[in-house]
């Protein structure tokens, strides 16, 4: 099966932009209604990385546009987890309300400011329960056949310091070796793939969440025709999902 070309790709993540950039507002679907908030601006980073990415790859950054890349896959499969998995909306608030605690503990003594950590003493506690697990084993939860984490270590070659930040700045010439400040990444499509699958990933989420109808049809004939996944739930045990998802994926 021959996969989209890097027009395509590129064509369908400026669509996802616009979508959430140019909207107003979304009329929340009632079920979903406690949730929107909870996720919208995860879906909303997604979105923005990948404009982000493909700014930066236009400009010439590609390598450092990679680096995007794995932050919106990072993004996506956590969405998709905490959307999809049984308790996983729950698990989200309890992390998030730990982490915004730790977040300002961390914050008061960096600015050495005696006041904010006395009003971070005096907030609530966070909800009793589980946080999320490590993201690692939400992706692997999530993954068909090492897909998803082949992606994230590839990509993650640009954001830690590995011998790819060696070998991409000196180049072998026939006798000897020549330094370069502009590397060459010959894995540029995949990246994209990798966008755009992040993409249609938040976009299903807001699409679930705002009981959209057409835009769910609209993902499902978009998913066929640029094999992107729309969703990752039938990659997890039937048991692990959802109540109310794994019956209508669309």
């Amino acid at each position: 099966m021959t996969g989209p070309d890097d027009a395509a790709l590129e064509a369908w993540i400026e669509q996802c932009v616009i979508h959430l950039r140019d909207a107003e507002n979304f009329d929340v679907y009632r079920p979903h209604k406690d949730e929107f908030l909870l996720l919208y601006g995860v879906a909303v980073r997604i979105i923005r990385y990948s404009d982000a990415y493909l700014r930066l790859v236009r400009c010439g950054l590609v390598g450092e546009a990679v680096v995007l890349a794995r932050t919106a896959l990072e993004h996506a499969v956590t969405l998709q987890w905490v959307f999809i998995v049984d308790g996983g909306i729950n698990r989200f608030r309890v992390d998030i309300g730990h982490d915004r605690i730790q977040h300002y503990s961390n914050l008061a003594e960096w600015l050495d400011h005696h006041e904010l950590a006395e009003a971070v003493a005096a907030l609530d506690d966070p909800p009793e329960g589980k946080r999320l697990p490590p993201f690692m084993n939400m992706l692997r939860d999530l993954d068909e056949e090492k897909f998803l984490e082949t992606s994230y270590h590839i990509l993650s070659q640009h954001v830690h310091v590995t011998h790819a930040a060696v070998t991409s700045f000196i180049e072998s010439g026939a006798e000897e070796l020549h330094i370069r400040y502009e590397p060459e990444y010959g894995y540029q499509y995949q990246a994209t793939y990798v966008v755009a699958i992040s993409c249609m990933l938040a976009r299903w989420v807001v699409g679930k969440l705002t009981g959209d109808p057409q835009l769910l049809e609209f993902l499902d004939k978009t998913s066929d025709d640029l094999i992107l996944p729309m969703t990752l739930i039938e990659n997890i045990d039937e048991e692990k999902r959802r109540k109310g998802l794994s019956d209508d994926a669309r």
